[in-house]
């Protein structure tokens, strides 16, 4: 009975450290954000919100300035609202119990839905692929010190690549160019997609610390089952990596056609490296039930063997989760309306993987504090 109850209060005081933590960086990023809107309330073609993208501009009839100033209205509410609640419990006059938990849950769930939706998905979708090719470098130096004949075959594969890029069978620099440029031409809404994506991460995660501070019927069910549960979350990116993957035949599907690819090379580069990032989602997805996902892989150098702290993997993890719940839950409004094929949200089940991803992060969090605890 002793074990148990400090196992809670060990629980407990690790939990308020991160929950302060959090609190730090989503009332910094709150109070960014309300200058913001404050500023596209007043002057709203300045702000992203004048194109009508958003899911709150399209629902109130797309490109307009009531549209565009209910946007910037609604950001200014939960940044405002967040920021208090960050001022409060940082200065402690405001206790990060279940009510102010819901408030910030309600904020953040919002912004997600009203102002970030599935553009976020997108956002995110490229941008990881874009640096993809980095991070393959990243990997080829570090295994070249323990596993070199891995980072030999890596290197071999980087470097045909390269080859098929430099004669134009795979102009892997167009898609790079492609997306810098595109970035330049809005970076406003870019920048301002990333914050607002960072901004409901932090947020519902605050909040779910607040909320699962006394484990329910769900935190322990996502512990018990998590493997499951993780198997399944990543299961829901084979639809779309395998569509894509098709794209390397003579029978390409999901909009893939022999001909658009021989007139349009740098399309196939695109839908080749978006299912490459969807698949690496996948992968690290499974991270959360996996060795290397509790301790750093023994083939990096130095560090090979130590533990891997849990808020690495449980931050980016549960903003993921709140970005494909978001964009999944637009997805299937769009489908409702009649303006999205039901196709679609078959291939890129996000409305599945973000709840899925969001009970297998918890109960990795669950798993991680309690083999943590002394």
């Amino acid at each position: 009975m002793q074990n148990t109850t400090s196992d809670a209060t060990a629980q407990r005081t690790v939990g308020s450290s991160a929950s302060r933590r959090l609190a730090l960086a989503g009332t910094v990023i709150a109070i960014a954000v309300l200058a913001a809107a404050l500023v596209w309330l007043v002057a709203p073609d300045s702000g992203p919100y004048a194109a009508g993208r958003s899911p709150l501009e399209r629902i109130l009839g797309g490109p307009s300035p009531a549209a565009s100033f209910a946007a910037a209205g609604l950001l200014a509410i939960a940044s405002a609202a967040t920021a208090a609640i960050g001022v409060g419990v940082l200065a402690r006059r405001m206790a990060d119990g279940r009510p102010v938990a819901v408030v910030a849950l309600l904020a953040a769930s919002t912004v997600a839905l009203g102002l970030v939706g599935f553009e976020g998905i997108v956002i995110a979708g490229y941008s990881l692929a874009f640096l993809l090719p980095t991070g393959i470098l990243v990997l080829i130096a570090l295994m070249a010190v323990r596993r070199p004949l891995v980072a030999a075959v890596l290197g071999v594969a980087a470097g045909l690549v390269v080859v098929l890029s430099a004669v134009g069978a795979f102009p892997i620099t167009g898609f790079w160019i492609r997306f810098v440029v595109e970035i330049a031409r809005d970076p406003v809404r870019f920048g301002t997609s990333v914050v607002l994506i960072a901004f409901v991460g932090v947020w519902m995660l605050w909040a779910a610390l607040g909320l699962m501070r006394r484990p329910g019927v769900a935190a322990a069910f996502a512990e018990r089952h998590r493997v499951a549960i993780t198997v399944a979350a990543a299961a829901c990116a084979a639809p779309y990596v395998l569509a894509r993957a098709s794209w390397l035949t003579p029978w390409p599907l999901f909009g893939g056609s022999a001909d658009l690819f021989t007139a349009h090379p740098d399309i196939r580069v695109v839908g080749l490296m978006l299912g490459a990032a969807m698949l690496v989602g996948a992968v690290l997805t499974l991270g959360l039930v996996l060795p290397w996902g509790t301790s750093v892989p023994r083939w990096v150098p130095r560090v090979g063997g130590a533990p891997l702290p849990a808020p690495l993997a449980v931050v980016p993890a549960s903003v993921v989760a709140v970005l494909f719940t978001a964009g999944g839950v637009e997805s299937l409004i769009l489908v409702g309306a009649g303006s999205l094929s039901p196709e679609l949200v078959l291939v890129l089940p996000f409305w599945l993987w973000g709840p899925l991803l969001a009970l297998a992060t918890l109960g990795y969090a669950r798993h991680r504090a309690q083999a943590t605890a002394p």
